[in-house]
């Protein structure tokens, strides 16, 4: 019997190593461009296209991942289309059936899946910029702690700051979506350090993100809990004004003060400011010979918000006698 001969074997792993090279290579030499056109599905102005679309180019994307497993521009995307995909779908699927009394979870089984996968995403992230989880945990007490180890450690770009933003996103909803876990309630801090370092460095960013999230802080909670719900209200009266084409501050601004204070006169309000825009969006997104003529000069990216908060809005139209 023939010996295997020893240059065959060096040739067929040469071969090998060399066809992963050449993919890893392929990979970072494009990711930067996949990251900047992953922002394009924020121009989506159907719902159900990006419900069905979006979950197949995560996908892809964990899979050119795969192939580079450090790549922060991949990275970074799957931590916000994950987190996205989770607050827009699953959340929308969740309160659908939470207003609609219905016998399921699935919407909420699956955002917490969603959140999940962000979170571990933004985790490998920071990990490669030496930031660990326990890291942040060990420095929440401190003032300023977690802010001035975020400071050190990586920059001001939008790129940065989306993927911490996204990743406390969804370390917040993780612990929202289970309040009953103690120990989990007890990391919120660390979730809100993070938020408040990124808005610190860009209060403006997506549109109005940072107001929604410290009004839904101040009125989601009861005085004797320490929050304050006028304040709340302040803070999404001021976003309403100062970004009055992201209606999702509106949506917001109903569900986490007008429905909880029983402002029923404040919600009908919204309602219709919301019911109008609808035909305005329809309107220009619709063909209907004569009908298109409107100047829609608004941020491309935004029409993917808008087309949530109609979604959303919908919901608490269909559902609103459950509400008073």
């Amino acid at each position: 019997m023939k010996r295997p001969c020893p240059i065959l074997y060096l040739v067929l792993v040469c071969l090998v190593m060399s066809s992963c090279s050449i993919n890893k290579i392929a990979v970072n030499s494009s990711s930067g461009l996949l990251y900047s056109a992953s922002n394009e599905v924020e121009a989506e102005t159907n719902f159900e296209l990006f419900k069905l679309g979006v979950p197949g180019n995560l996908l892809l994307m964990e899979g050119l991942l795969s192939e580079s497993p450090e790549n922060l521009d991949i990275l970074a995307t799957l931590t916000k289309g994950y987190a996205g995909y989770a607050f827009a779908i699953n959340e929308t699927e969740m309160y659908n059936e939470e207003w609609g009394e219905l016998k399921t979870e699935v919407g909420k089984s699956q955002a917490l899946f969603n959140y999940t996968r962000a979170f571990n995403f933004g985790l490998r992230y920071l990990k490669i910029n030496k930031i660990e989880l326990n890291d942040l945990i060990s420095k929440m007490n401190e003032p300023q702690g977690i802010a001035h180890f975020l400071e050190k450690r990586l920059s001001a770009d939008k790129k940065d700051l989306d993927l911490v933003l996204f990743t406390a996103q969804s370390f917040a909803a993780l612990i929202n979506l289970q309040k009953d876990n103690i120990s989990m309630v007890a990391q919120l801090p660390v979730a809100k350090a993070m938020f408040d370092w990124v808005c610190m460095k860009d209060p403006k960013i997506n549109y109005g993100t940072c107001d929604i999230l410290y009004a839904a802080f101040e009125a989601g909670r009861p005085k004797m809990l320490g929050g304050n719900p006028e304040k709340g209200k302040e803070i999404f009266l001021c976003a309403i004004s100062n970004h009055p084409h992201n209606w999702l501050i509106r949506t917001s601004y109903m569900q986490y003060y007008l429905i909880p204070q029983n402002d029923q006169e404040g919600f009908l309000e919204q309602l219709q400011y919301l019911k109008n825009k609808q035909v305005e969006f329809q309107s220009f997104h619709i063909y209907s010979a004569g009908t298109n003529s409107i100047n829609w000069n608004q941020e491309s990216r935004l029409r993917f918000y808008q087309t949530l908060a109609l979604k959303r809005f919908e919901l608490m139209n269909k559902y609103q006698k459950q509400f008073f």
